[in-house]
């Protein structure tokens, strides 16, 4: 169901400004204007547009709001990472992770604030569901921070399942990508997803960004003790998917795994992700587990992951560690939460 949020223009498609503009006596090319201004340019005070008439600028700002809003605290962590902690209209909290290394500027985003899929070794789904996020605060997390316009890269890997909020996260990426949005290349955003059959064979059907599946664990009862979306959204389902529409280039599949220390790691594992994924042109991405307060793992001890790694490329799985970022703040993968300090750290 769709929840657009229609008091603010940031959130907006092409087609919602140009009936917007119409209804204030502009027209479509006044339009084409004003979400270069929102979305290249990141105007936020419409008033000093100069090539829209004055007076249809007036008549746009009384009955909408551009939508920037800032985010409540930011946190800096050694490694260069930023985090972002966001409160909207609702009183949902949410956070985004600014990464940065030598080419590239990677922005990971939320989709919900909190989340209901309840993975056992993410505390993001150890706080539950705290409701879905629109297109608007979707794309504020981009549009209103300082380096908005250095980053190169979005990945919707933050707070949230994406495809249990689809409307909204799509909508968001068409304007990610469009010309006459923020003009991101389609293979430079990654929508992440635990698998959620009906929303992911749409997306497939019709992909608009790189698509990246978390695995966890290739044994169904294993993976379901972990993640207990599989069992209404078996992993085995999510593959044959997957194979039957393959992702057109330039997009990429990928697969995310969560190393958990004497448990996801041994020969057997290995053995069955390389059967699982047989056929399938992609990366697998391992992810030493980042600890937190609400659940009881071990991270892997820099052997153990090695030699799992060397046993999937000797396998023939395309595999790296994926190194994680803003651990020291409480940004890595899996540990979102959307607490706020009350103490400013900028």
């Amino acid at each position: 169901m769709e929840v657009m949020d229609a008091r603010f223009l940031v959130g907006q498609e092409l087609d919602s400004l140009t009936n917007i503009l119409i209804n204030e006596g502009g027209s479509a090319s006044h339009a084409q204007k004003l979400s270069r201004w929102l979305y290249r340019k990141r105007l936020s005070d419409l008033r000093t547009i100069d090539n829209i008439p004055k007076i249809l600028l007036e008549k746009v700002c009384l009955r909408y709001g551009v939508g920037y809003y800032q985010p409540i605290e930011t946190f800096n962590a050694a490694d260069g990472s930023r985090k972002y902690l966001f409160q909207n209209d609702n009183g949902q909290r949410f956070e985004s992770l600014l990464m940065k290394s030598l080419r590239r500027t990677t922005l990971c985003v939320s989709s919900q604030s909190g989340c209901r899929m309840g993975c056992k070794f993410c505390m993001t789904g150890s706080i539950g569901f705290k409701g879905n996020l629109t297109a608007h605060d979707i794309l504020n997390q981009l549009l209103s921070i300082p380096d908005s316009k250095s980053v190169n890269r979005i990945v919707i890997m933050g707070m949230g399942e994406p495809f249990d909020n689809s409307d909204e996260v799509l909508r968001a990426i068409r304007i990610l990508t469009a010309d006459w949005g923020c003009a991101f290349g389609k293979s430079n955003i990654t929508l992440s997803s635990v698998g959620i059959l009906d929303e992911l064979e749409i997306f497939l059907k019709n992909p608009i960004c790189n698509l990246a599946i978390s695995l966890h664990s290739p044994f169904p009862e294993e993976r379901k003790s972990l993640m207990p979306i599989e069992m209404a959204n078996p992993i085995a389902t999510v593959i044959d998917l997957i194979k039957k529409y393959p992702l057109p280039k330039p997009l990429r599949v990928s697969f995310e795994y969560v190393a958990l220390g004497g448990i996801n790691l041994s020969e057997q594992h290995a053995e069955a992700i390389s059967k699982l994924l047989q056929g399938i042109q992609c990366h697998l991405n391992i992810i030493p587990w980042n600890s937190h307060e609400n659940a009881l793992f071990n991270t892997p001890n820099d052997d153990e992951l090695q030699v799992f790694i060397n046993l999937l490329n000797s396998l023939g799985v395309l595999t790296t560690i994926r190194k994680s970022m803003g651990g020291e703040i409480a940004a890595a993968c899996g540990q979102m939460a959307g607490k706020h300090s009350g103490v400013s750290r900028l």
